[in-house]
């Protein structure tokens, strides 16, 4: 015990540690306590914060980022991973208003980490009509990289204007991979039939080949995860063929991706890449939203959960994840009191066990998580909705441990199914008809759901 705390000492001194922000879904609702575009149900009482039914007012976009400039002011660089516009149907929005919402963020964040780089990627809502990326060039591009130049730089401004998506290196050396994976959701009609939309895949490729040779370390970061969503109604989020090409791309450079960081979902969760011999390869991680909204539709009510910000910290030698330290604020109780008070909701590596945060810790983790009623999985319950009061052992049945599980452990539709069918006893089996009528058809269904993200 006294040799491996000496190691572990060592180590720890001798490592290059660096930290940065991850910060997604800020969905600001502009008309909080007037038109509440964005709400859900009726609101009883505004709180001054926001509310489980509504996208977040000013006050909280505004608050958490300045909660994050005082927690940690000098990170090496923060992700922004899109999805800034309210939940509400095009007729209320427009352009123009998507567009100002997207400069007034920018500005917040170039006015409060004055120094401090953000490498931005787009979320499915930040597009005007809502999830319609195209396959070319357009104004929100061209607005976006004259506020984004600074942070991005102007080496990335063809493909950005291209497709929205670019790389750089870091001032620690390690390579960014910001992707517009928009283009691959199932909710954006003006994809899905072409076989490379805006030559994304061609160009990842290509960085990631230059980054091996390089031996260069690269960090994923984008808004849509590839992955099947875990509930309620189990698709993936991308078009098969999409999410099928993307997940090859990212097992084939596995020396060379260290990080991976998305948005979209809302909530707190992960997914871990194997390879053939079952061993994790790549962790993926999907940071909770700042946005406490929850959505309702059909008689189906998503849970609620806190607005919620991560500081991850790392080893700037080898961009290898060490650790995140989530932050969160609960709703209800400043409401109550009037004031802010962001929280450390938990500690990765404490919470969960593990020495650190690579693909094989991860992988020992989920593999814990097969069993519903242990430690592990009840934490990551707890989580995944950011804190909110709720019995997470008795809200989650059978169907519900297997959906998330699986989630975490296979991100093809294929594999998850059959790992969901064989964890559960009762749940009907899968449609096997997954790429014909029957995959539409959960599309179609899927897509009133996918709107709240």
């Amino acid at each position: 015990m006294i040799i491996l705390m000496l190691i572990l000492t060592v180590s720890s001194v001798t490592a290059d540690i660096g930290y940065f922000w991850h910060v997604t879904d800020f969905h600001w609702d502009h008309t909080y306590m007037s038109e509440d575009l964005s709400c859900n149900d009726v609101v009883e009482t505004y709180g001054l914060y926001g509310d489980y039914w509504c996208d977040a007012p000013w006050k909280l976009v505004n608050d958490s980022v300045e909660a994050m400039k005082a927690l940690k002011p000098d990170p090496d660089f923060i992700l922004w991973t899109g999805d800034n516009t309210p939940h509400t149907s095009d007729d209320n929005v427009n352009f123009e208003i998507h567009d100002a919402i997207l400069g007034n963020i920018t500005n917040l964040l170039k006015d409060v980490f004055t120094t401090v780089p953000v490498y931005a990627t787009f979320g499915n809502h930040d597009y005007f009509p809502h999830n319609q990326f195209p396959e070319n060039g357009n104004l929100l591009y061209n607005r976006s990289y004259d506020r984004w130049k600074s942070w991005i730089g102007e080496e990335s401004m063809n493909t950005f204007l291209r497709g929205g998506y670019y790389t750089l290196k870091t001032a620690t050396g390690m390579r960014i991979v910001g992707l517009n994976t928009n283009l691959y959701y199932t909710s954006n009609k003006q994809t899905g039939t072409t076989e490379d939309p805006a030559g994304q895949f061609a160009w990842l490729e290509q960085v990631l080949d230059a980054a091996k040779v390089a031996n260069e370390k690269v960090l994923v970061t984008a808004h849509v995860p590839p992955g099947v969503n875990p509930t309620p109604n189990r698709v993936p989020w991308m078009y098969p063929q999409y999410n099928s090409k993307l997940n090859d791309i990212f097992i084939n450079y596995t020396e060379q991706i260290v990080g991976m960081h998305f948005g979209h979902e809302h909530s707190d969760n992960f997914r871990i890449y194997h390879d053939d011999a079952g061993v994790g390869v790549l962790a993926q991680f999907c940071a909770p939203s700042i946005t406490p909204w929850r959505y309702k539709f059909a008689g189906r009510t998503g849970p609620a959960h806190n607005p919620s910000f991560r500081l991850l910290k790392y080893d700037r030698s080898n961009g290898n994840l060490l650790d995140f330290t989530q932050y969160y604020m609960d709703l209800p109780e400043v409401n109550k009191n009037n004031q802010s008070e962001w929280k450390i909701e938990y500690n990765a590596t404490t919470a969960y066990g593990l020495v650190d945060l690579s693909p094989a810790s991860m992988a020992q983790l989920v593999a814990r998580m097969k069993t519903q009623k242990n430690h592990e999985f009840q934490s990551f319950r707890k989580f995944w909705t950011v804190s909110v009061n709720e019995n997470y052992e008795e809200s989650c049945d059978e169907k519900c441990h297997a959906g998330f599980y699986c989630n975490s452990r296979h991100l093809e539709k294929d594999s998850f199914e059959n790992c969901f069918n064989g964890l559960t006893t009762s749940a009907a089996p899968f449609p096997q008809n997954y790429n014909g009528f029957t995959f539409s058809f959960l599309v179609i269904c899927s897509t009133f759901i996918t709107q709240f993200v």
